[in-house]
């Protein structure tokens, strides 16, 4: 069955794809063409068509995403043997971090010459034969083509998160705040024809990403790497005609370190959007995100965005929240040169209050949290015990970890900012 993905086939037929998705798969090692294949354009698109084209692929993304929530998937990847390997994974087992070929198949959707490599940190990194992460990139071999409107996207092992719900949940929050966030759904993944288990599928940061959230892809991208604060150097991972040498960082600390409060928020504001850095802030002291930029200098990214010369940053990597619940302070201790760059500051100081109550009031519904908790349960559970039976029994411990945190947090915030005033 060969099918051509647009959005209106998307928009129209969700339910059937849902259920197309999770029927038994096409074989992948015989991958047959890929949907919405991109043909490459020598001539430059008006604004216009750029726009129309954002908008497509933005309205496949979600659809994609949608349906992968409401049934999950299974995800077959199969890696042939490269030329002079003995066995098919012994690349990704010698240089982890490199890409190699991949055919990857999903319900009747079949891709060929797919990147791949393994992904993880200190903590979540496990080896090919262990269960692996995986980010995919569906252009590095040279082939224009996308995943359901991605370039790029991952496989999270969700290896210090039994509930399978941090990044999601997580990622929620902070799109209810303003701050841009990758989406999550879930799938079941095999390699190579054998069982890896079940994992989060991950929205990558390709440069349709930045172009739906930024309405511009062009400017400088930055990976924190490990425990790399904005004044050291970061890997710059995407450009296009935007600032060199990274002059917009260089520029952002400098502002970051004036000595006057009053004068260092107003030209920090001239180069940090405000706003998302505050909203971003309150939600990681909120979720007691220990590991995050403000409270650790890790795991984040930064996007100057040339249209508005403001930069962004942009949380990564929530897996491991919903702890202390009743204790966690209001304002963590920070390790970072810009949480206390604004905090300390009576502008900076007045307004992450100000945030902070109102997320509190909204965003920090316990009500609507427990019940998108029990749907959550509803229909990942049955699944984690079809792949794990011992991960299944255990589950609802898992997720009674985060409603408890729903069900406290939002008191203590409320207590410690009454104290605050």
């Amino acid at each position: 069955m060969k099918l051509n993905v647009t959005t209106k086939t998307w928009l129209l037929a969700l339910p059937l794809i849902a259920a197309i998705l999770t029927a038994s798969p096409a074989s992948a090692q015989a991958p047959a063409a890929a949907p919405a294949e991109k043909k490459d354009k020598k001539s430059k698109s008006t604004p216009a068509e750029k726009a129309a084209k954002l908008a497509k692929n933005e309205a496949t993304r979600a659809a994609f995403f949608k349906s992968t929530s409401e049934k999950i998937p299974t995800i077959n990847i199969t890696i042939a043997p490269s030329p002079g390997a003995v066995k098919p994974l012994t690349p990704l087992m010698t240089d982890p971090k490199k890409y190699v070929k991949a055919s990857v198949n999903i319900g009747p959707y079949n891709f060929a010459n797919v990147g791949i490599h393994l992904r993880g940190g200190l903590g979540s990194f496990r080896n090919v034969n262990d269960k692996a992460g995986f980010t995919l990139n569906m252009n590095k071999f040279g082939e224009k083509k996308d995943f359901f409107g991605m370039d790029k996207w991952a496989l999270n092992n969700s290896a210090q998160d039994g509930s399978y719900l941090s990044l999601l949940v997580c990622n929620e929050m902070l799109r209810a705040a303003g701050v841009p966030a990758p989406r999550i759904s879930h799938a079941i993944v095999n390699l190579n024809g054998m069982p890896k288990g079940f994992y989060c599928i991950q929205e990558g940061y390709d440069k349709d990403y930045l172009g739906i959230h930024f309405k511009n892809s062009d400017g400088n991208f930055y990976d924190s790497g490990f425990k790399r604060d904005v004044d050291q150097p970061l890997e710059l991972i995407r450009t296009k005609e935007d600032v060199k040498d990274h002059a917009d960082l260089k520029a952002l600390v400098a502002a970051a370190r004036i000595g006057d409060p009053n004068q260092r928020f107003t030209e920090m504001a001239k180069l940090l959007d405000m706003d998302t850095f505050i909203s971003g802030f309150c939600i990681q002291a909120i979720l007691g995100d220990w590991d995050g930029y403000v409270f650790n200098r890790n795991n984040y990214r930064v996007y100057h965005n040339p249209a508005t010369n403001k930069i962004f940053l942009l949380p990564h990597g929530l897996d491991q929240e919903f702890g202390n619940a009743d204790q966690g302070p209001l304002v963590p201790p920070m390790q970072s040169l810009l949480g206390p760059a604004v905090f300390n500051t009576p502008e900076g100081k007045a307004r992450y209050l100000k945030r902070m109550a109102e997320i509190n009031t909204t965003i920090m519904d316990t009500d609507k949290w427990l019940k998108r908790l029990d749907d959550l349960q509803a229909k990942l559970q049955p699944v984690i015990a079809s792949v794990d039976a011992k991960a299944g029994a255990d589950y609802p411990n898992q997720v009674n970890r985060i409603r408890e945190f729903f069900k406290v947090r939002p008191k203590s915030i409320d207590r410690q900012l009454k104290a605050a005033k």
